[in-house]
């Protein structure tokens, strides 16, 4: 597995997580990191445009929240595409609260309740970004149950949105994400530096089973210091 790039976030689990975001989303630095990851994953994409992308991580507070929103509101407003962020995770996501500060109004409410899989959409402040949340998120557990359903809701807000960037639940908790990565085009591991444990790290990735082959990389987390430019390229 790759580094596609590292960056320093706060932790997801910080009770003020949403205060400590919007000072990291201000500082230039963050900026910077933001930048960077987005060129190294279209670098690494190459030819190759996949426009869906499943964060995760192998547990709690490794970052993975912090990663979806940082990087789907970078590519909104300096991209000038349109972008869609799913919250997929429901054990204690805290996306929806990031952005209910972007003054949410409702675009498509999912007019029957006949599916498992059912969602709101809505439209945010923030230029060319919107959010998704699922009515019933407990209902993605069973997604294994209901993978015709996940297939034509991707099909749906695919051709809505130029990138789609879905929030998932600990892998080692919760079979969200490698149901979902069947779904979507390309998965983007976040790492806690120093944090996780080589064995803990390899039993997360063995989830993915089929769909290993999407993990594009892994973002390095909660770095102290930046990488000096020598040893990112040597990890590129």
């Amino acid at each position: 597995m790759n580094i596609v790039q590292a960056q320093n976030t706060s932790q997801d689990l910080h009770p003020n997580f949403r205060d400590t975001f919007f000072s990291l989303w201000a500082s230039q630095r963050f900026q910077h990191e933001m930048d960077a990851l987005w060129a190294a994953i279209q670098a690494r994409l190459g030819k190759n445009r996949k426009r869906s992308f499943l964060c995760s991580a192998a547990s709690r507070g490794e970052g993975c929240t912090t990663v979806t929103m940082g990087l789907g509101r970078f590519v909104a407003e300096t991209t000038g595409k349109h972008v869609l962020l799913i919250d997929a995770d429901w054990h204690g996501s805290v996306l929806g609260d990031l952005v209910s500060e972007a003054h949410l109004t409702p675009i498509i409410e999912e007019p029957s309740d006949l599916y498992a899989v059912t969602f709101d959409e809505y439209s945010t402040n923030i230029p060319n970004l919107a959010y998704l949340c699922f009515r019933n998120p407990k209902a993605l557990e069973t997604l294994v149950m209901h993978r015709e359903e996940m297939k034509i809701f991707v099909d749906i807000v695919s051709k809505r949105y130029d990138y789609i960037f879905v929030d998932t639940p600990a892998v080692l908790t919760s079979n969200v994400a490698p149901f979902l990565a069947y779904q979507i085009d390309t998965i983007i591991f976040v790492v806690a530096s120093g944090r996780l444990r080589y064995p803990v790290l390899l039993e997360a990735l063995s989830r993915y089973e089929g769909a290993r082959d999407k993990i594009l990389g892994a973002v390095l987390n909660k770095r102290e210091y930046p990488l000096p430019p020598k040893v990112y390229r040597f990890l590129r």
